[in-house]
């Protein structure tokens, strides 16, 4: 919970500063209009200016705190370390800090007008930090959910061994009087769960609300809402306010029993959708059925009627099959949307890191090539190159971290932690010799990786937007326990990774030549090394995806 607690202290000095300049912004506006006397003017412009200096000091205080946060989030959530540094580097880029010192200088000059512009645009600056901070939490809410329907699961699993065993006991020799006092039992805790479930459909229901933009016109139902989720919480026989009694029922609004059939009748009715909230209220209904029958099973077993009570069992684990059914399905549809966010986080930033190396291999090519300048201008030049060097290899760590934290692929994060390695080596090459053959051909196998990276990044997400063409190369169908990127396409990149070891062999064996001597020299030693330590990484990964293909 370190990462939302985190979160919510500067949450909440974003929507106080938000406040803080409307607030300003609304009297300097009122101020502008209603001067009457010059020194009550120029008191209210001191006061309007000292309030906004406030809010600025307040302001760079925020964003000193949005790296201390991440800082001390940096060794146990590195997610969330980085969407804090993002916003501080939003903040910069989009300079807010200096807007609001500009606001100042604009109320203590009197201007008003200008000044409350420049406090809508801080406003809306303020409200996309804001938003930033709070979508970082959307992953955490999405994995609690995740563990919640994982634990239903389990539960409902159990409830389906119980009945079983009790059917199997119904029709052995086992005691009437017990097997109606463990059919009880059994249908109570079915029940327990079924309420469990309505409030989860409720707050599925809830979220999504909060999630949806409002519209001007609240009375209209959104297009593709389900209304009926929402029945559940009717199914206690409370009548709506302002409903009417139905045909035929008697208008005293003491007649409890004709005000709770409707309502039952409601939560009873059919649910439609596919959305998870929908599917959370089937799965209540199917345990709800399941606890019927499995009460009438007990009244059976009591009255010795042993055919009718095993008829009875049947039906109830039909039932709690169903619900079994409809959670995994929204396990699957969470994965897969958690999926669809992760890919295109990582196209995102390898885009971005292919771009950023593309250029410094430009200029490491450039100055390999220049002829004309002194030793001093090419060790400024390579000092620099170094620097947007170790940037990508910065970024490439950023993305093998939300690779780790998902743990599904196998050989993408090996291809990209290959990335990250390479990546550092050739910004130290950089600050060490320069524009050299050998760093030419490092840059060239992380451009080359960087381009293999982002072909299968993309492939996997667009077999990820079709899924109706099914299942593609080994994906598992296991509910939510689909992997990033298919089977296949881990074997391609493994491929791939094979290829670039082999080529760095070739390459090393042409360096040293017929010259076994050099191979004992401390850096060609430690490039040896860590080549054997690739090849067997590639080996581990290798195995790893064949012992998954066997498994499924």
């Amino acid at each position: 919970m370190k990462g939302a607690s985190a979160r919510r202290p500067t949450a909440c000095l974003l929507t106080l500063a938000m406040a803080c300049t409307a607030s300003v912004g609304a009297g300097a506006a009122e101020d502008a209009g209603t001067t009457p006397v010059a020194d009550r003017r120029a008191a209210d412009e001191a006061t309007l200016a000292r309030r906004e200096a406030e809010l600025a000091a307040r302001y760079r205080e925020l964003e000193r705190s949005l790296l201390r946060l991440a800082d001390v989030l940096s060794g146990t959530d590195p997610r969330r370390a980085d969407l804090l540094r993002e916003a501080f580097d939003r903040a910069r880029d989009e300079q807010v800090g200096d807007r609001l010192e500009t606001i100042v200088k604009l109320l203590e000059q009197g201007q008003f007008l200008k000044a409350g512009t420049g406090q809508q645009e801080a406003i809306e600056r303020f409200q996309s930090l804001l938003d930033l901070l709070e979508a970082g939490g959307g992953d955490r809410r999405l994995g609690d959910t995740r563990r919640e329907v994982r634990e239903y699961l389990a539960r409902i699993a159990k409830l389906i061994a119980r009945q079983r065993d009790i059917e199997g006991s119904t029709e052995g020799a086992g005691a009437d009087a017990d097997l109606a006092k463990r059919q009880d039992g059994t249908a109570r805790d079915t029940g327990e769960l079924a309420g469990e479930l309505g409030r989860f459909a409720r707050r599925l229901v809830d979220d999504a609300r909060d999630a949806t933009p409002a519209t001007p016109s609240g009375d209209a139902p959104q297009p593709g809402s389900e209304p009926q989720p929402e029945g559940d919480a009717q199914s206690g026989g409370e009548p709506q306010p302002g409903a009417t009694p139905a045909d035929g029922a008697d208008p005293d609004p003491t007649a409890a029993p004709p005000a709770e059939e409707p309502a039952s009748k409601e939560a009873d009715a059919p649910v439609e959708g596919d959305d998870d909230a929908s599917r959370a209220a089937r799965t209540r209904q199917r345990l709800e059925a399941a606890g019927r029958h499995m009460q009438a099973a007990r009244e059976r077993l009591e009255q010795a009627r042993r055919r009718e009570a095993r008829a009875d069992q049947e039906k109830a684990l039909e039932d709690l099959e169903t619900a079994r059914a409809e959670l995994e399905q929204i396990l699957r549809q969470m994965r897969e949307r958690e999926i669809e966010r992760l890919l295109v986080q990582l196209e995102t930033r390898i885009r971005g890191m292919l771009k950023a190396e593309r250029t410094v291999a430009a200029g490491v090519e450039k100055l390999a090539a220049a002829s004309g300048q002194s030793e001093r201008e090419r060790q400024i030049e390579a000092t620099r190159l170094s620097r947007e060097q170790a940037a990508v290899a910065a970024d490439a760590a950023k993305a093998l971290t939300l690779l780790r934290d998902d743990g599904s692929a196998v050989a993408i994060p090996q291809a990209l932690e290959q990335v990250r390695d390479d990546a550092s080596e050739a910004a130290a090459r950089l600050g060490r010799s320069g524009a050299d053959g050998p760093t030419l051909g490092l840059i060239g196998d992380i451009v080359t990786g960087l381009e293999e990276l982002l072909a299968a990044l993309e492939k996997a997400h667009r077999e990820a937007e079709a899924p109706q063409a099914g299942p593609a190369g080994g994906r598992t169908s296991q509910a939510g326990e689909q992997p990033l990127v298919d089977k296949l396409a881990e074997l391609k990149m493994i491929r791939a990774l094979q290829v670039r070891v082999n080529t760095r062999t070739d390459r090393l064996a042409r360096l040293l030549g017929d010259s076994s001597e050099r191979a004992v020299e401390p850096g060609l030693r430690g490039t040896l090394e860590r080549l054997a330590e690739r090849q067997r990484a590639i080996e581990r990964a290798a195995r790893d995806i064949v012992s998954g293909l066997a498994e499924d």
